[in-house]
């Protein structure tokens, strides 16, 4: 916000507009959130500014239009990764297109209202190899702005693509744009074809700088230093994958966005590489190329003058470090370095219900990343914390009290000779001095007997977790 002690949070929902189901009453809705946030006071752990809520423009501010976009990337071959929304594939690929989307859009005539857009699908393409994609685009419906025309639009799209053509890194299929619905059909020559191109592959690579501390510059594509920090990562890309068996197709890498990581302390970095494909070309081998990166980079720490954090480190959705987190079930199972142990503690302000037992719904994801926020900040800083790897919520469980909830975790660490040992007894003590004694973590409350570390708990030593 203006004052920079609070952050606007802007969504777009949608919902199905068949005959027989409800038209939408935003100030019905209005009041129904209102109702279950306390008054607009409170969202979960976050405190609300009581005059902020807007449900399509309810109150008294400029209103939003939303517009969709649909069309057909050629040189982005559809994977089962792309139809997970939370899979490290959609979520690399959505944030590339979403840069792309706003550089095209910032310089169209509805530039001075644009808002932003959202990848809501990606989609086997019917007539090709490719994927097509579906977004959802805002604008802010302003009297003293030009009114947006998806014909005119269209057309801008069109002229910017190179005749819907190309975006950025991605070849389009000419036939493929809508702009809210609007298609406009192209008359191919008559001509004999010329021969076909050779395919262009692509891949992503992704991974965290930890001596690269993230200042709002970097999040700016125009910037002096994301330029420079661009220069930089994108020449040491060059230089490790032109060492790799990619080497004779590999044609170039560009980094497209640059994060925030750990409150600042650290920059996550997103690129996108490409390569010949043809019929000569063997295909693309995502564990082979991590594995060789992972060699000319020190196991995934060190990239130049970067330290890296290796549990970040992806390339195409691929990771050995974060078990269980890779795009699909063809992992290798963990190297005989890493160990597992498991984590157990029962949160006493957290009201367990039905979709906290579910992995795929929405409240369980969304608890999930809080949970390994805090849990992940606590293991750092403890003896475990050079070697730790990560952990995954495995399950969250009902307790006698309905405002109890269970919390089961699988936490992993490298067991090399020149890394800490694991203590169990050790990280119990530890977790609790950093936990107020068992009784808080972050905005939650504890059950002081309920930590278990490895099954290990002092106040009920001679029993299991329930």
């Amino acid at each position: 916000m203006t004052q920079g002690d609070g952050t606007r949070v802007d969504a777009i929902c949608t919902y199905r507009k068949e005959p027989s189901d409800p038209t939408l009453d935003r100030v019905g809705l209005y009041h129904q959130v209102s109702n279950t946030t306390k008054g607009i006071t409170q969202l979960g752990p976050y405190s609300l500014d009581k005059g902020s809520l807007y449900v399509n423009a309810t109150a008294a501010s400029p209103g939003t239009g939303k517009f969709t976009v649909n069309f057909t990337i050629t040189n982005l071959q559809y994977s089962s990764g792309l139809s997970n929304p939370y899979s490290a594939k959609f979520n690399a690929t959505a944030r590339v297109l979403t840069v792309l989307l706003s550089q095209l859009f910032q310089k169209s005539s509805i530039h001075s209202v644009y808002t932003g857009c959202r990848m809501m699908a990606f989609r086997p393409a019917p007539k090709n190899e490719g994927t097509g994609v579906d977004a959802v685009c805002a604008y802010k419906i302003d009297s003293a702005a030009s009114q947006f025309d998806r014909v005119t639009v269209y057309h801008e799209v069109s002229s910017k693509t190179n005749g819907i053509t190309n975006l950025g890194i991605y070849s389009l299929d000419q036939e493929s744009l809508y702009i809210n619905d609007y298609h406009e059909a192209h008359l191919l020559p008559s001509a004999s074809p010329a021969p076909p191109l050779a395919r262009e592959g692509h891949f992503t690579v992704n991974f965290t700088v930890t001596n690269l501390l993230y200042t709002s510059a970097l999040g700016n594509p125009n910037s002096k230093k994301f330029i420079a920090a661009k220069k930089t990562l994108t020449y040491l890309l060059d230089r490790v994958l032109k060492n790799s068996s990619l080497s004779p197709v590999y044609t170039g890498c560009t980094v497209v966005v640059l994060r925030s990581v750990k409150n600042r302390e650290g920059t996550a970095m997103d690129a996108v590489c490409t390569y010949r494909a043809n019929a000569t070309t063997t295909e693309f081998d995502r564990i082979k190329v991590y594995h060789e990166l992972s060699e000319m980079t020190a196991s995934c720490t060190e990239l130049g003058p970067y330290r890296l954090d290796a549990p970040s480190f992806y390339v195409s959705g691929y990771n050995e470090l974060q078990p269980g987190l890779s795009v699909d079930s063809t992992t290798p199972p963990l190297s005989p370095a890493i160990r597992n142990f498991t984590l157990n503690f029962t949160i006493t302000n957290l009201q367990f219900t039905a979709d906290l037992a579910m992995p795929n719904s929405k409240k369980f994801k969304s608890t999930e990343k809080v949970m390994y926020y805090y849990v992940d900040s606590l293991l750092q800083k403890s003896s475990i914390g050079p070697a730790y790897i990560g952990c995954k919520i495995t399950a969250f469980r009902s307790k006698k009290s309905k405002y109890d909830t269970g919390v089961d975790a699988t936490c992993s660490y490298r067991d090399e000779p020149s890394d800490p040992k694991f203590n169990r007894v050790i990280v119990y003590h530890e977790l609790s001095n950093m936990t107020n004694g068992i009784t808080k973590m972050g905005h939650y409350s504890l059950n002081s007997q309920s930590l278990y570390i490895d099954d290990y708990n002092e106040l009920h030593s001679s029993c299991k977790y329930i």
